[in-house]
């Protein structure tokens, strides 16, 4: 009976499958981070004046060498009229990842200029079994453990898995038609900078914002009422201003969706009071008036298009385990999360799990593309070529200096094969004890 049970018994944990994904080389997460800092152009393609030339950035010229020469990992150390000191690195086993950055920006007569900005970045390489050799010692990394999809969030609320945490949040609202029909539904709201904003805002420097987000006809903006109130509601967000929202009856009653972008759209017009109907489909009037700035400083209004564009980096859209058509660009994500339900999302579940390595070293030089972006923003259209070029130069060795503060890289401590020299040394007594 003993042996009988032995032999059929079975492990419950056998049929659990972990997708782990794909680990991609090191250097191609950190081209694909840099190439993340071309979000700048999206300010050529949300003009908020008369036409004209805009600042831009394209990374090129990639160049990834494995096997660079001693001399070609050096740090500059101090350069005289007769003489250049360097400083060689330690000892590493890094590839060097060089590439251009082809920039142009204003000069101090507001004309555009360009220029090209040489980089390289010291990666650094395992070896067959995962370890670097960095600085004179070993290391090993170790994975990580993170969401696909959805992290643990607060109370009517869900984040999604992105460069920056995409805060979703919900808040009951209600509206009231013209005639008294009332619509009972959720406000979307998204962290935008440090504040919860209607995820609609996002939307409206985009032409035709309801038939991107797929509501029209069932909603309309209009100027006036129809002779129409037998099929539609008339919905009023200003007293004293003729704009309306027009809304198919039957559209309002079988669909929550739609009934969310309509009190999401009441909201937001009563927030930024558009004075005509013109103003409230116009995108460049939308772009200044969710500006971050308090004085609205000429071509600057496009920070908050851009500040959403960055918050989906290229190594998360990736790795989202939603279509792919979802996942273009952050409007198309957030349309996406407007339209799903993720009440079957466990996100306790190892299916909600996947496993990086790699990845995470590349987010270092997310990081300082982040940073670089925020500085450039605030100048919009306007941004100089010096403020620019001194956000376009990458350390050589940033990843390096880094390395060890992401937790998740750690030295080795216990015997090695470069240790083969101390196992060799022996007394007449026998062995060295280390």
């Amino acid at each position: 009976m003993i042996d009988y049970l032995v032999k059929n018994m079975q492990n419950p944990l056998d049929d659990i499958k972990v997708d782990l994904g794909v680990d991609k080389p090191l250097w191609q997460y950190v081209k694909m981070a840099i190439q993340d800092i071309e979000v700048l152009n999206l300010l050529s393609l949300n003009p908020t004046h008369e036409p004209g030339e805009y600042p831009f950035i394209h990374v090129l010229n990639w160049d990834w060498n494995p096997h660079p020469l001693a001399e070609e990992i050096q740090f500059r150390r101090r350069e005289t009229k007769e003489k250049l000191l360097t400083k060689l690195i330690a000892n590493e086993r890094v590839g060097i990842l060089k590439f251009d950055i082809y920039y142009g920006a204003m000069d101090k007569n507001k004309n555009l200029v360009t220029a090209v900005m040489p980089n390289k970045i010291y990666i650094p390489i395992e070896d067959d079994r995962g370890r670097y050799l960095i600085n004179n010692n070993i290391n090993y990394q170790e994975y990580q453990l993170v969401d696909k999809l959805l992290y643990p969030s607060g109370r009517n609320s869900i984040t999604l898995k992105s460069l920056l945490p995409i805060v979703i949040s919900y808040e009951d609202a209600s509206e009231t038609s013209m005639s008294g029909y009332v619509v009972n539904s959720k406000v979307g709201m998204v962290k935008i900078f440090t504040t919860m904003e209607p995820i609609l805002s996002c939307f409206m420097h985009v032409a035709a914002p309801l038939c991107y987000l797929e509501v029209f006809p069932i909603l309309q903006f209009t100027d006036r009422i129809s002779e129409d109130s037998d099929i539609y509601e008339y919905f009023q967000p200003l007293p004293e201003t003729d704009i309306y929202i027009k809304g198919y009856r039957k559209g309002l009653e079988m669909f929550e969706y739609v009934r969310s972008i309509l009190v999401m759209a009441m909201a937001l017009i009563r927030k930024h009071k558009p004075e005509t109907i013109e103003e409230l489909r116009d995108p460049k009037w939308w772009v200044y008036q969710l500006s971050y700035y308090d004085n609205l400083v000429e071509h600057r209004g496009a920070c908050h298009e851009m500040h959403v564009a960055r918050m989906l980096d290229t190594i998360s859209a990736q790795v989202l385990p939603i279509p792919d058509i979802d996942k273009r660009n952050m409007i198309a994500l957030l349309r996406y999360v407007l339209q799903t339900e993720f009440d079957n999302v466990n996100i306790f579940s190892f299916e909600n799990k996947r496993l990086r390595l790699n990845e995470v070293i590349s987010t270092i030089v997310t990081a300082a593309v982040s940073d670089k972006l925020k500085s450039m923003f605030r100048y919009g259209r306007l941004i100089k070529q010096k403020d620019m070029e001194s956000q376009l130069k990458f350390r050589p060795d940033m990843i390096l200096k880094k390395l060890n503060s992401l937790g998740t890289v750690h030295t080795i401590d216990f015997a090695n094969d470069l240790d083969y020299p101390q196992q060799l040394k022996f007394t007449r007594k026998g062995q060295l004890v280390a």
